[in-house]
């Protein structure tokens, strides 16, 4: 064992404790490799209890720690700038992973000063060398040592509005501008946007659904509450959820045999609206999910296409990502899976001829500005410049779906994003080429919920829509992920 002098004062080199020594890790590959937390992190909690000593104390903090730290990082990181002499990005990516998982410890989870500092400092240890550990000892030092509340009285005075709200809330200041754009184009007050912005940074409860005809939701809680002794609810808004509130759902035999999935709540609502809406002429047998990966959406339309007879295709662009369809739907008999690129799916020559189906599916690759508190390191990953080629490519997925529909068929769209650009704009843009009608997605929505959604009746109107209405929930309002959805039929 090393006999060096390290910043503190220690002779010997302590390990690390395990949560934060996981926490590390998963921050550390999702900054390193583009890594998802909400994946890797599962995988980390499920290794580290074969390995050690791990209960679930250990892993509620580890998931706070690195949920909580990718959430808040835009305030973590201005509140670490003003004791760091260089600018943040050019530290060391793992030291800049330490100053900020120290930083959510001291400002947001209530963990003594000496306890987040040393803890923090002996992981430090174990990847870094005398001089950045010094240095993560003395940013941190200098983080405890203000005042307490101190960081967001100075962010409450930073004088332009989106700037403070940005800091305030983690979020880039482009995405505050969108999401206000966002609130008003669909109907909403914009003095909600700082209630949009907060629940951004709000856990999401963990909800499953139930796939129909496969088991049902009352046998699901009965499972979670005996495997994971787990409380549990039914959902909130869609018939086939149950919420957990704690415990790994991976360990359901219900979800190991794809009898159920994990699965957010509005989703959920979104394939059951696409299912539901009414269709004009014969038949109903024939569906697409024409971008659908990972396989939730295809699972429970599938689910809902058995009881009535149907057949559904699910197509996925990339084949690892049809490989997890397969394996998501693997329980049902009613869905095809198949990898191609949407935007050419189908037509002459092929089985699946221009206007063969009935009910079509698409759930358009896009900003994920809707799903940020599932996936909080994506706000950082996104630039204003991407929006234009999601929009480009929502575009050509929609024609070739329109196409694919069957006159008097339905297309429903489904973005996991609010922006303006992404939901509203393109359905303007398919009314006005003609050929559609533009349903009540708020009313479809209403019929198949647990309960009426409460949207206030000037939300989801657009230019061309006549009496129709998109749907658009948010997560200050609903609990869900902010999913936009507009089911529209040709004519």
């Amino acid at each position: 064992m090393s006999q060096r002098r390290y910043a503190d004062g220690y002779r010997k080199l302590r390990r690390a404790d395990a949560p934060r020594r996981v926490a590390f890790e998963v921050l550390s590959e999702v900054t390193s490799s583009g890594a998802f937390a909400n994946i890797v992190l599962p995988k980390a909690l499920r290794r580290i209890r074969r390995e050690e000593p791990f209960d679930d104390r250990d892993a509620a903090f580890t998931s706070e720690l690195v949920h909580g730290t990718l959430r808040a990082r835009g305030r973590l990181d201005w509140a670490l700038a003003r004791h760091v002499d260089r600018p943040l990005g050019d530290l060391d990516p793992r030291v800049l992973d330490l100053l900020r998982m120290g930083a959510h410890q001291l400002l947001d989870m209530r963990v003594p000063d000496h306890a987040a500092v040393s803890a923090t400092v002996d992981v430090a240890r174990e990847h870094l060398t005398d001089g950045p550990v010094r240095m993560v000892n003395a940013v941190l030092r200098a983080l405890a040592r203000e005042e307490v509340g101190r960081i967001d009285e100075e962010i409450a005075r930073i004088e332009d509005g989106d700037a403070r709200l940005a800091v305030a809330h983690s979020h880039p200041e482009w995405m505050v501008r969108a999401l206000r754009a966002a609130l008003a184009a669909h109907g909403y007050d914009e003095a909600e946007l700082e209630d949009a912005l907060a629940a951004d940074n709000e856990a999401p409860i963990v909800s499953l659904a139930a796939r129909p005809g496969l088991i049902g939701v009352e046998e699901l809680c009965e499972e979670a509450e005996d495997v994971l002794s787990a409380r549990v609810a039914t959902g909130l808004v869609s018939k086939c959820a149950v919420l957990l509130a704690s415990g790994d759902p991976a360990r359901l035999p219900s979800i190991r045999q794809g009898l159920a999935g994990v699965q957010d709540e509005g989703s959920q609502l979104a394939a059951q609206i696409c299912a539901g809406a009414p269709l004009v002429g014969q038949g109903d047998s024939s569906w697409l999910d024409l971008c659908a990966g990972p396989g939730g959406k295809a699972a429970l339309l599938g689910a809902l296409a058995a009881g009535r007879g149907a057949h559904v295709v699910a197509n996925e662009i990339h084949p690892h990502r049809a490989r997890l369809v397969e394996r998501t739907t693997r329980a049902l008999g009613t869905v095809e899976v198949v990898s191609g690129d949407g935007r050419t799916f189908g037509g002459q020559g092929t089985q699946w001829p221009l206007g063969s189906f009935d009910r079509v599916l698409v759930d358009a690759p896009c900003t994920g500005m809707g799903s940020m508190r599932r996936r909080p390191e994506s706000r950082w990953r996104r630039a204003p410049g991407d929006v234009d080629g999601l929009v480009e490519l929502q575009e050509r997925l929609l024609d070739r779906a329109g196409a694919l529909t069957r006159p008097g068929g339905v297309m429903t769209y489904v973005t996991c994003s609010p922006h303006r650009r992404e939901t509203r704009d393109q359905v303007e843009r398919l009314l006005g080429a003609g050929g559609w009608e533009l349903l009540d997605a708020v009313a479809l929505a209403d019929s198949v919920a647990v309960e009426p959604l409460a949207v206030p009746d000037r939300a989801g109107r657009v230019d061309g829509g006549g009496a129709g209405r998109t749907l658009q929930l948010w997560g200050h309002r609903h609990g869900t992920d902010s999913m936009f959805v507009a089911a529209l039929r040709r004519l």
